[in-house]
């Protein structure tokens, strides 16, 4: 007794006017059908392919009725009535219609063929995209799937791949772009819509950065021209507000320190080269700043107790330099009495009271005072601001001060007025 062959599982999903209507799809878009050498679910799937650019989901009757929806089949022929008396038209119209039918149904085909050209192409290159990634040749496999948007604007896997190597370049903005139009083209697939939901956050994330760097890139700017021109206040101010927002950067500490150099704080300026050495150790110029300053101020430091010693020296062999020979009281400013250094000494200087204000007498060599510019005979005016009318205030001003903190002066030499930093 011969066996009889049983209907393959996947025959039994699809009824037989389904299956007529898959045919029918299959004719209108392939121009042929494949129901005697493939299954339901590639022959699904080569539709789907074609109508929405990737294979659906779900079981082949759901796939099916969403088909239906958008493949329509061909109107139906009109029936021919064998009983009806038929007529024949002229020669010569009979003719011409044969000519017309066969001129338009060659056009057809011609279309046909060009559009199936042009299918096997896309999938060829969508293909070969494909490979170009698996084998990590990024940039060749961007060209491709962008030939293939190029051909077929609305395949939509052409647009997710593209947005998957935007991702990987972390181009997120770019990767967002990309995966919201593949999901636009196919808003059923699961798959666009969850690479959506997830670039969305890092897309935000990465402008607002970006935000962040250009408006520290203009305020490095500004203080680097202000530093330029001159002004090194304002190039201070702005320098310390780029380092506030961005305080891991030590190019910022460095430039920092800089200008309080140029300020001759070198005190404060140790203190950023410091900080800017500490965030990159292995920076050659930061380890050199450090180590030049700290030496320059370690020899200055010597030198305002080789000052004090000589004052000391000097009160004791002469009390007669006790008094100012102006009646202005004590010429260097004695706060403590007999023999006690004036604080102004540790700068290099010492002062005689005048009418309304503080003249230096005497500039020490090599001095923090001398290396400043301050020249015997200025009149100093004010010191951070307070004026200085006499000598006592001079030196309480000067007194506050710790060893190696920065002081300005206003200074009068002849009829110009101007500003020192020691």
């Amino acid at each position: 007794m011969g066996m009889a062959l049983s209907q393959p599982p996947c025959l039994a999903q699809l009824s037989g006017e389904d299956m007529t209507r898959l045919k029918g799809m299959e004719e209108k878009l392939f121009f042929k059908s494949y129901d005697e050498v493939e299954s339901i679910e590639a022959r699904l799937g080569r539709i789907e392919k074609k109508v929405y650019g990737d294979n659906g989901e779900g079981s082949p009757q759901e796939r099916l009725n969403r088909l239906k929806e958008v493949v329509k089949p061909d109107p139906p022929k009109p029936p021919q009535n064998n009983n009806a008396p038929q007529r024949k038209p002229p020669p010569v119209q009979n003719q011409a219609d044969t000519s017309v039918e066969s001129r338009e149904e060659a056009q057809e085909r011609m279309r046909r063929r060009a559009m199936m050209a042009k299918e096997e192409e896309v999938s060829q290159l969508q293909a070969e995209a494909v490979e170009l990634w698996k084998a990590r040749r990024g940039s060749e496999a961007q060209e491709k799937f962008e030939q293939v948007i190029r051909l077929a604007p609305d395949y939509a896997e052409a647009h997710f791949s593209l947005g998957v190597i935007q991702e990987a370049k972390q181009n997120f903005s770019e990767a967002l772009l990309c995966y919201k139009r593949a999901l636009d083209l196919n808003p059923r697939k699961r798959e666009y819509s969850e690479a959506v939901a997830m670039i969305e956050k890092k897309a935000r994330t990465q402008e607002a950065d970006r935000g962040q760097k250009q408006e520290l890139k203009v305020l490095a700017e500004q203080a680097s021209a202000a530093y330029r021109r001159g002004e090194f206040n304002s190039a201070l101010t702005l320098y310390k507000e780029l380092d506030r927002k961005a305080p891991k950067e030590a190019l910022v500490k460095y430039n920092i320190a800089t200008i309080y150099l140029a300020l001759k704080n070198p005190v404060d300026a140790l203190d950023y080269f410091k900080q800017a050495l500490k965030l990159k150790p292995d920076e050659a110029r930061y380890r050199e700043a450090v180590e030049k300053l700290s030496a320059n101020l370690s020899n200055s430091e010597k030198e305002r107790a080789q000052a004090e010693a000589a004052w000391q020296d000097n009160q004791g062999s002469n009390g007669r330099k006790d008094k100012d020979p102006m009646g202005s009281g004590n010429m260097g400013g004695n706060l403590a009495g007999r023999g006690a250094t004036p604080p102004s000494a540790a700068f290099g200087i010492l002062v005689k009271g005048v009418s309304g204000a503080v003249e230096i007498t005497t500039i020490g060599n090599a001095s923090r005072a001398s290396r400043a510019g301050l020249q015997k005979g200025d009149i100093i005016k004010a010191v951070d601001g307070v004026v200085t009318d006499n000598v006592n205030t001079f030196n309480q001003m000067l007194k506050r001060k710790q060893p190696n903190e920065g002081v300005q002066m206003i200074i009068q030499r002849g009829a110009k007025i101007g500003q020192f930093v020691l």
